[in-house]
């Protein structure tokens, strides 16, 4: 069974499942609010407890579905308070013009003038506007709302005007592209620029012809023709922009210059689990047979989230730089204007001030976004997928190859080693016979002399053991004289001692046996007196050891009597 943590159809619980190990099962008990169900032999834990689940089992090679990390790094979660995107229409009807008559004038008039009805009053105002709006005009402005359209026949959306540096909007008027304008002016863009697409968030010149909509009183614009060429270049300033901005603050090239971990085996990866891109980013990996360890936080890759959900995957990454070699961003293929979401001045500070060495795989070969500008680019996943492989495959090849240089330098030092040694031996071999003929001779000359001296010395040291033995033969007969009269005269003293010690002794024991013959019980017995005893032969010499009732044995001269004790009466 393999190690993993996915996501619960309820989306508020995490599953955890595991082959038993008593170690894992000891870690998973310290998880809060962790239940064990036995019939899937499953862990549970509220998925509110992500990170905490992570901390604990990421080292121990657990495979985390891409929700799971997603929650865990804070990329995929709906920002607080978000509501849902109005229609175009409940839009549309937000910003009617006309809101209605005073009351309260209504109430003074007592009499009717003459008037025209809503319909000529908006008839009047539509042949003033296109009076002055006669001929189609350029406008320039952000698209807005068209995401959300874009599978439409009809494409509705606003062209909105911000401020300076500004988030909400300044200006805003409501666009359509009818099917037939829209599928002629997307053709045409595709022939022309078949980077540019349509998106939310691009700036883009528009040929735009003004249109009042009589029954609802409402102001539009159909657009008739964009021009790529001022969008792209919008872009291509703003990427220009940032640069500069990295430049200034000593940014552009902050992580470029970090150095790869080597080998690069702990992959972070920031993306799409849904994209193409991570699909063949990953099986190239699992290809290789090169044991990566790879961590994906989910993304988004496109849209108005991709900015908040890459900016919270670096956060996350960030703070676990120790747990990893680097990490990758990587994008499928797109058109430019999809691919400029990446264009982002936060996200191009965020990777530069990364401590983590990033692996940029974004777009075609011919995309250049921020990113490849500031950090290693490999244009594509596959090609980033190809560089970690390569990479560690480089450093396998250049290991073996000093593998195999160490080995033939060791065997050329061994070589030379060998013949020192030979060459060593043999010098040694003569100078040691010839010292050994030297200490031979002087052996030999030693010998001879000790011989001499070894014969001398016997002949002196016989004549002065034969004057000792004289001299200890004499002693030792003295000494024998002497001990023989000591111990003659000791046996004396000991003979009449033990007499004397017997004498007392046999005195003693006749006091004693004349005192037993005299309390022999026997005796007592024989004068008229009795032996009283329990039934179990113990002698009762006192009252007070005897029980009433209690069964006893009187021993007299001539046999026993039984008896039974009925009182007992203690002596005043």
């Amino acid at each position: 069974m393999r190690n993993e943590v996915d996501l619960a159809p309820d989306g508020a619980t995490l599953r955890i499942r595991f082959g038993y190990r008593p170690d894992l099962v000891a870690l998973v008990k310290e998880l809060p609010d962790r239940r064990f169900d036995g019939m899937t032999k499953t862990w549970s834990v509220p998925a509110r407890h992500a990170e905490a689940v992570y901390t604990k089992l990421a080292r121990h090679l657990f495979d985390f579905a891409p929700d799971v990390m997603s929650m865990v790094a804070g990329t995929m979660s709906k920002p607080a308070g978000a509501k849902a995107a109005a229609t175009p229409a409940a839009s549309l009807r937000s910003e009617l013009p006309f809101a209605g008559d005073d009351e309260s004038s209504a109430a003074t008039t007592t009499s009717v003038p003459d008037s025209i009805s809503v319909s000529q009053l908006n008839e009047k105002i539509k042949d003033a506007l296109l009076g002055n709006f006669a001929q189609r005009i350029w406008v320039t402005g952000e698209v807005f709302d068209f995401d959300k359209n874009a599978n439409k026949q009809h494409k509705y959306f606003a062209l909105v005007e911000k401020g300076e540096g500004a988030s909400k909007q300044k200006a805003r008027i409501e666009a359509v592209m009818w099917e037939g304008k829209a599928n002629e002016v997307f053709r045409k863009l595709a022939q022309q620029a078949p980077d540019f697409a349509m998106r939310d968030g691009i700036e883009i010149r528009a040929l735009v012809k003004v249109d009042f909509y009589v029954p609802t009183g409402r102001i539009s614009v159909h657009v008739e023709d964009i021009d790529p060429a001022f969008t792209l270049g919008k872009l291509a300033l703003n990427r220009e922009q940032i640069l500069r901005t990295l430049r200034e603050q000593g940014l552009a090239d902050a992580n470029k210059s970090l150095p790869l971990p080597i080998p690069p085996l702990r992959i972070g990866v920031l993306t799409s689990p849904d994209a193409d891109g991570w699909n063949d980013f990953k099986k190239h990996l699992e290809s290789s047979g090169v044991g990566f360890a790879v961590t994906i936080v989910p993304v988004k890759v496109q849209g108005a989230e991709v900015r908040a959900t890459v900016l919270a995957g670096l956060r996350w990454f960030a703070e676990r730089a120790a747990d990893f070699d680097c990490v990758c961003i990587l994008r499928g293929g797109g058109s430019r204007t999809d691919l400029a979401w990446f264009d982002d001045m936060d996200i191009a500070l965020a990777v530069a001030r990364l401590p983590l060495k990033a692996l940029i795989g974004i777009g075609h070969e011919r995309d250049r976004s921020v990113l490849d500008e500031i950090a290693h680019s490999e244009k594509t996943p596959t090609a980033v997928a190809a560089f970690l492989v390569d990479t560690v495959l480089g450093l396998r090849r250049k290991v073996a190859e000093r593998a195999v240089q160490l080995q033939r330098s060791v065997g050329r030092l061994l070589q030379r080693e060998a013949q020192w040694l030979a060459r060593s031996t043999v010098s040694l071999e003569s100078g040691v016979n010839a010292r050994l003929r030297g200490e031979r001779q002087r052996l030999a000359t030693a010998t001879r002399d000790l011989a001499r001296g070894s014969l001398l010395a016997l002949a002196n040291g016989k004549s002065a053991l034969a004057t000792a033995a004289d001299k200890l033969r004499t002693s030792a007969l003295k000494s024998c004289e002497r001990e023989r009269q000591a111990l003659l005269r000791a046996s004396d003293r000991g003979r009449h001692a033990a007499q004397r010690v017997v004498e007392r002794a046999g005195d003693r024991l006749e006091r004693l046996s004349l005192r037993l013959r005299l309390l022999d019980p026997r005796k007592v017995v024989a004068r008229g007196y009795a032996l009283v005893r329990d039934d179990k032969g113990r002698v009762l010499p006192s009252a007070s050891r005897v029980e009433a009732g209690q069964n006893l044995v009187l021993q007299m001269r001539d046999g026993a009597v039984r008896v039974r004790a009925e009182s007992i009466e203690p002596q005043s």
